[in-house]
C-alpha cells in the first residue's frame, strides 16, 4: 500500500453525486491545523455548509504537503490561492483546481475539469491526463487571466486554453481545441499535437509554439523562418518535465492579430524541421 510520509493524507469516503466546494484543501489553511481542526473545516455541498471531515478521511496534521486520494471529479477549489507546499492528487479532479494560485506545486495524476490553473499567478501545476476548457484561463469577466507561473498537461486541453494569459507557461503534450491564446497579452504556450481552430485570435502579444500545421490564418501574416535560442530554452524545459519536444527545430513565424496590435506570434514546425 502506498504511504505519503509527513503528509496530509485525504482520502475521499465516497462518490459524490453533486459538487463540493473544498477551498480548505490547501497548504496554507492545513500547516498549521491539527487533525481535529483539519476534519472540522468548512466545506459546501449543494446548499448545505458541512465539514471537510464528512466527506474525507484524515490523516495526519500541521503540514505542507497534502495528498488527496480518490475519483476527485467533482471536488473544486482544491489549490486555491495557494502561495506554497504541495499538493498531490491521486485521481481525477473537478473545477478550478490551482485557481489563484501564486506558488508551490499541484501534481493530479487523473484528469481535471475546466478552469485548470485559471487567474494563477506563480507555482507550478503538472497534469498527467486531459485538461478540460479554460486551461490557465480568466474566468467570465476578467480582462487577464494567468499571471504567471508554468502548467504542463501531458493529455489533451480543451477550448481556450490561456485565454487572456498576460504571463507564465503552458506546455500541452497531447491536442488543445479551438481559440488556443485567444486575447493573449503575453506568456508562451506550446502544443505539441494539433491544435483547433483560430489559435492566436485577437491576440496582442506573447507567443503561440505549434508542432503540426493550423488552420489558415486570416489575420495573420507570415513573416520568417524562425530558429531561435529562446524558443529551443522553452522546448527543453518541456523536455526536463518528460515531454518530448524536437530537437533543433526550425519554425514559420506568423505575426499577428493584425485587427489588433499584430505583435503577437504564432510559431509553426516546419515539415522537414525537427
Amino acid at each position: 500500500m502506498e504511504t505519503f510520509n509527513n503528509m496530509i493524507t485525504l482520502t475521499l469516503k465516497k462518490q459524490l453525486s453533486i459538487p463540493l466546494e473544498a477551498d480548505c484543501i490547501s497548504p496554507d489553511k492545513l500547516r498549521d491545523k491539527s487533525n481535529e481542526e483539519i476534519r472540522g473545516l468548512k466545506v459546501y455541498w449543494g446548499n448545505k455548509k458541512l465539514t471537510l471531515g464528512d466527506f474525507f478521511n484524515v490523516k495526519g496534521e500541521k503540514s505542507e504537503s497534502i495528498a488527496v486520494i480518490g475519483d476527485c471529479d467533482k471536488v473544486k477549489l482544491i489549490g486555491h490561492q495557494m502561495s506554497l507546499g504541495e499538493i498531490v492528487i491521486k485521481g481525477n479532479a473537478g473545477y478550478n483546481i490551482g485557481s489563484y494560485m501564486t506558488g508551490g506545486k499541484i501534481a493530479i495524476e487523473g484528469n481535471c475539469r475546466d478552469y485548470l490553473g485559471a487567474m494563477m499567478e506563480g507555482g507550478q501545476i503538472f497534469l498527467n491526463g486531459n485538461a478540460g476548457h479554460f486551461l490557465g484561463g480568466a474566468y467570465k469577466g476578467e480582462i487577464v487571466g494567468m499571471k504567471g507561473g508554468e502548467i504542463f498537461v501531458k493529455g489533451n486541453a480543451g477550448h481556450e486554453t490561456g485565454g487572456f494569459m498576460r504571463r507564465g507557461l503552458i506546455v500541452v503534450s497531447g491536442d488543445a481545441g479551438d481559440f488556443t491564446g485567444i486575447y493573449m497579452l503575453a506568456g508562451t504556450i506550446v502544443v505539441l499535437g494539433r491544435a483547433g481552430g483560430r489559435v492566436g485570435a485577437n491576440m496582442r502579444r506573447g507567443t503561440v509554439i505549434l508542432m503540426s500545421e493550423v488552420e489558415s490564418l486570416p489575420s495573420f501574416y507570415k513573416n520568417s523562418v524562425l530558429k531561435s535560442p529562446a524558443i529551443n530554452m522553452v522546448l527543453k524545459r518541456a523536455a526536463s518535465f518528460g515531454f518530448r519536444p524536437p530537437v533543433k527545430p526550425q519554425f514559420t513565424r506568423y505575426n499577428g492579430d493584425v485587427n489588433l496590435m499584430g505583435k503577437g506570434e504564432i510559431l509553426v514546425l516546419k515539415r522537414d524541421a525537427g
